[in-house]
């Protein structure tokens, strides 16, 4: 599940500039203080994909000689603008865990983490290996200053159900406390009433593996985060604050992270417990999805902006997401 190792070839890009070393000052002088902002980011990546040839041939659309003709050159370019959004997500210091959907594999978060300015940034990163009809999977990149990690595994349902596995991470923050981060990206609409079975199942799967974990705990700080593939009062979504006893963040908050036909959605959303909802910046406590400009485009069919995404089908749009990623900060 982890991959550690530094790359040894060249770096991609030009790591002269003094943004990654700024950055790291940053970091260094903001754990210093007596209270410290711990960022947490969720983002959907929109396919991004290594141009290595799976064995089992669920990435063939992307490769070179595939329907969306994935070569080296974007393959960097998609690497580039992944760092760039996580650079952008902080402007006191280097986010501290960023959980991303829709990246393939260890060579995509190995290269992303040494041969981006992410080079600059002590990050280590935790990824599934599942059964995903796409070859897609869900990963979670840390601060190793930060999140000193003491347990990972996953929750998956049977290998005969090609969906994404659920990530669970428990580490220890600045505070001295442990967080739990539960890292999701739920099977898509696109199945119809299937795939609404199949997040309601996952949602009880997480359920249970919350109480089991956090049992011996009198106020556990927990997070579930990610690309649910629906809204905060659907049935699944509901269910799984129910019975895990959390809140959804997203609940009732104008605005979105994903555009359809001209109406912003919250699928990507957070739920926290109370303890951890007790930790939440008085500055901002709510998550916020990153309107940062580059990340945005004009709407020509409906007006307004909508996210600049990377694809429109599999034609190369040169973008960043069809999702725009959500930050949330708390006050250790």
């Amino acid at each position: 599940m982890r991959r550690t190792e530094p790359a040894t070839s060249a770096r991609w890009l030009c790591c002269a500039s003094l943004l990654p070393m700024l950055l790291i000052a940053l970091f260094s002088s903001a754990t210093a203080q007596a209270q410290y902002t711990f960022s947490i980011l969720t983002y959907n990546t929109e396919n991004t994909f290594d141009t290595i040839p799976r064995p089992d041939g669920r990435d063939a659309e992307f490769l070179p000689d595939g329907a969306y003709h994935w070569r080296r050159g974007l393959y960097i370019h998609k690497l580039r603008s992944v760092a760039q959004v996580l650079l952008a997500a902080d402007t006191l210091h280097p986010v501290d865990i960023a959980v991303l959907q829709e990246v393939e594999s260890d060579t995509v978060l190995s290269d992303l983490l040494h041969r981006t300015p992410l080079a600059s940034i002590p990050y280590d990163y935790l990824l599934t290996h599942s059964h995903d009809s796409r070859g897609i999977n869900v990963a979670i990149v840390y601060s190793t200053y930060t999140f000193r990690l003491l347990h990972t595994d996953t929750i998956a349902l049977p290998p005969t159900v090609h969906t994404r596995s659920v990530l669970h991470a428990c580490g220890i923050i600045p505070s001295g406390d442990t967080l739990h981060v539960y890292a999701v990206h739920l099977p898509s609409k696109l199945g119809g009433a299937t795939a609404e079975r199949l997040r309601r199942r996952l949602c009880n799967l997480i359920a249970e593996h919350i109480h089991s974990h956090t049992a011996g705990s009198e106020k556990p700080l927990v997070l579930v985060c990610g690309d649910f593939n629906d809204t905060p009062s659907a049935k699944p979504l509901r269910l799984l604050a129910q019975q895990a006893g959390l809140t959804n963040l997203m609940r009732h908050l104008p605005g979105g992270s994903y555009r359809w036909q001209g109406s912003w959605q919250w699928l990507d959303q957070m739920l926290v417990s109370p303890a951890l909802q007790q930790r939440l910046s008085p500055a901002t406590p709510r998550p916020q999805a990153l309107t940062i400009p580059f990340l945005l485009e004009p709407d020509a069919t409906y007006g307004g902006k909508k996210p600049a995404r990377a694809f429109f089908g599999p034609t190369w749009h040169g973008g960043f997401s069809d999702h725009l990623p959500v930050v949330l900060r708390l006050n250790l």
